[in-house]
């Protein structure tokens, strides 16, 4: 089983830390969860990701950290396996930060746009050093949701409205959480969601998760020398790759449903019937159990990947549910 090649986007600000972000999300897929790894398509930028992450991990000062990216665009193709057996293929984007505070004429907003418009995936990247307190009116400003919620809003122009048979998977990233851990949760989820309300109504048909990540929890203190120890940095992946299983899952057993009404209404038949169409009654009573040996395949895989998911927060239309299969 191989699930169709999906794109995948992250919104942030410049200084959310995206790029530091990526880094130690493949660095911990490339070991592993649950059977689950991740793998660049090119071995070139295997190679690089993986020294750009030496370097993060190794040196001590500033210059640890990646510098804003100062590329219009750079794309990252990558395939997610279970057993070393590819999964589902993705591409990453990544973009100069600023572009989210460009006007819409700017070449490097319209090929966000347009990218955001093909994903299958919204990753918003907020850092916890806006999360410190409760949010005001200059938290937005700084996050710039108030510019998130609108390239959103383009995704919708040109796409269906997500619904409750078809929602859109959106993970918000919460970076830095080391800098506001020392808040209540829920109080940050309430402001959070008071951030992209619009995700949250009833019936809206978005299927979002909320999840803290940290690059280390010394890093609060002292950024700069602490160890570097990701902490569920590899949860929004799972998350993305989770949602498509879902989708998959569901439009297999549709499948199943109406080629159970089908094999059942010709064995209503009269025998004669039957006979003459014994060779059709075998073949439909062979792609039912392709079928349903695919459905146990997928959920399989959606049971281990949500017992990763349980330590993040999820969202459907609205309400609070656990990761199902």
């Amino acid at each position: 089983m191989r699930l169709e090649e999906i794109k995948i986007t992250m919104l942030g600000t410049t200084g959310a830390g995206k790029t530091s972000y990526l880094l130690g999300m493949y660095a911990v897929m490339q070991t592993g969860v649950q059977g689950f790894t991740l793998a660049a398509k090119d071995m070139d930028l295997d190679l690089e990701l993986t020294q750009r992450w030496e370097k993060l991990i190794s040196l001590k000062g500033e210059d640890r950290w990646p510098t804003p990216n100062a590329a219009t665009m750079e794309y990252y193709g990558f395939d997610f396996s279970y057993g070393f057996h590819p999964l589902m293929g993705f591409e990453w984007l990544d973009y100069r930060g600023l572009a989210l505070g460009d006007r819409s004429t700017e070449q490097d907003v319209a090929e966000l746009v347009q990218y955001l418009q093909a994903s299958s995936c919204l990753f918003l990247c907020i850092s916890g050093e806006h999360l410190i307190s409760e949010i005001t009116p200059t938290t937005v400003r700084e996050l710039k949701s108030d510019r998130m919620n609108q390239f959103i809003q383009q995704y919708i122009s040109v796409n269906k409205n997500p619904h409750p048979q078809k929602p859109f998977p959106v993970a918000i990233i919460i970076t830095k959480y080391d800098l506001c851990h020392h808040r209540d949760k829920d109080e940050i989820i309430a402001d959070v969601k008071k951030l992209f309300q619009a995700l949250f109504t009833p019936n809206s048909g978005w299927l979002v998760m909320i999840c803290p990540v940290s690059l280390g929890k010394e890093l609060g203190d002292a950024p700069e020398k602490a160890n570097i120890v990701p902490v569920n940095v590899h949860l929004p992946v799972v998350f993305a790759v989770y949602s498509q299983l879902r989708a998959y899952g569901l439009k297999l057993k549709d499948q199943r449903d109406r080629q159970t009404l089908v094999l059942e209404a010709t064995k209503q038949q009269n025998p004669l019937i039957q006979f003459i169409k014994a060779s059709q009654l075998r073949e439909q009573a062979s792609q039912l159990e392709t079928n349903q040996t695919e459905i146990a395949t997928v959920e399989e895989n959606m049971k281990l990947l949500s017992q990763e998911l349980q330590q993040a927060s999820l969202y459907f239309n609205g309400s609070e549910v656990t990761a199902d299969v």
